[in-house]
């Protein structure tokens, strides 16, 4: 009977101990980590602002393959929704909520999940640094607020070890995708960016190339869209679209390209003005850009001459945007793009091209416009 006391005595000194102890425990707990990226502020915040490379950094859905995740609200910004299912214990039932935004400041997740506590938030803040303040410094900051949850207190002295090394592994194979992303500031770009389905299309084509000089690029443009226009006019077809150019390769001393023109079956005799393959129309060009994409249909029955090629392409989803400038910005404007499909959850893939608006000869302008697409993966 008297060793029986003195268990009891020892269990309630323990428990004592064990509440005591734990009253004097923080109720919360945070953890932060840092890096620091050469990447613009822009391509930095609209991946944190979303889902759509989560995948891409975020360790979480790596611990379960079979894992099942839904992404829901808007693409970037408050509402967007992370939710997942596992049947791994450990893991459970969750979703991380974007839920406030300051641009080029801080983003806010609140955070759901089967561990202890409450009011779970992982906050991102942001911090120009560097020569001429070109680099962003990330701070990822998790919250979380055990109450009077005592056995959640105690978890709370592992918060360091259990969330603390998933924050490292993270914010460190988040900084190594940016460094996957081209280093072009997209947040400064004029033209508005989209994602387009475009219809299966016929294209006249040369390929083509030259020296990285614009009178010789421009020369080469205007001789091989003369051999397009010859071909259009003996098959009695027409402009469905734009010329576009479609870059092969961009090298420091040379430019391989394609040029390229849209075509569908004229509704009348082929013009006399077409039979001239002496330059670039670009009032026709023009007018051209107006027009909506035209899809195609059957393969076309094209009498082929010279260099060139027939071609229908698939249709597919493209990336695009604007550009106005001469023609000489247009590998900067093309890696832009790159920039900003690969933050808005896509990847690039085949050739890019651009429609040039007002044609061969107004490319140099200042006002000359432009539009760059970019094929992706869907």
């Amino acid at each position: 009977m008297t060793r029986f006391i003195e268990f009891v005595i020892s269990v309630v000194i323990v428990i004592v101990l064990f509440l005591v102890i734990s009253l004097f425990l923080p109720s919360k707990r945070n953890f932060v980590y840092s890096i620091e990226t050469n990447r613009p502020m822009a391509t930095v915040t609209d991946l944190l602002s979303g889902f759509t490379r989560f995948k891409d950094w975020n360790p979480l859905v790596h611990y379960d393959p079979q894992m099942t995740y839904e992404v829901s609200g808007p693409a970037i910004g408050p509402g967007a929704k992370f939710s997942y299912h596992s049947n791994q214990r450990l893991i459970g039932n969750g979703s991380w909520t974007v839920t406030k935004v300051i641009p080029g400041q801080m983003i806010v997740y609140t955070i759901d999940n089967n561990s202890r506590g409450d009011d779970k938030e992982m906050i991102f803040t942001f911090e120009r640094t560097g020569q001429r303040n070109q680099n962003v410094k990330i701070t990822q900051e998790y919250k979380i607020n055990y109450g009077w949850d005592l056995l959640g207190r105690y978890a709370g002295l592992y918060v360091s070890r259990n969330v603390g090394d998933d924050l490292k592994r993270g914010l460190d194979r988040f900084s190594n995708f940016l460094a996957t992303i081209p280093k072009f500031d997209y947040g400064s770009h004029q033209g508005e960016f989209s994602f387009v389905d475009m219809p299966a299309q016929d294209l006249l084509t040369v390929t083509t190339g030259a020296k990285r000089d614009n009178d010789e690029i421009a020369n080469q443009m205007t001789v091989q869209l003369s051999w397009i226009k010859k071909v259009m006019a003996s098959n009695g077809l027409v402009a469905a679209g734009p010329m576009r150019i479609i870059t092969n390769e961009f090298t420091g001393t040379s430019y391989g390209f394609d040029v390229a023109m849209p075509v569908k079956k004229g509704t009348g005799a082929p013009a006399a003005a077409a039979e001239a393959p002496a330059s670039d129309t670009s009032a026709e060009t023009a007018a051209a850009a107006d027009m909506p994409p035209v899809a195609a249909g059957a393969p076309l029955e094209v009498k082929l001459e010279g260099p060139v090629k027939y071609t229908q392409v698939p249709a597919r989803r493209v990336a695009m945007t604007s550009y106005s400038g001469p023609a000489p910005g247009l590998p900067q404007q093309r890696d832009i793009l790159r920039a900003w499909v690969m933050t808005h959850g896509a990847d690039t893939q085949d050739r890019p091209y651009e429609e040039y608006l007002d044609g061969i000869a107004n490319m140099l302008n200042e006002d000359a416009r432009f539009k760059v697409y970019w094929p992706v993966k869907k």
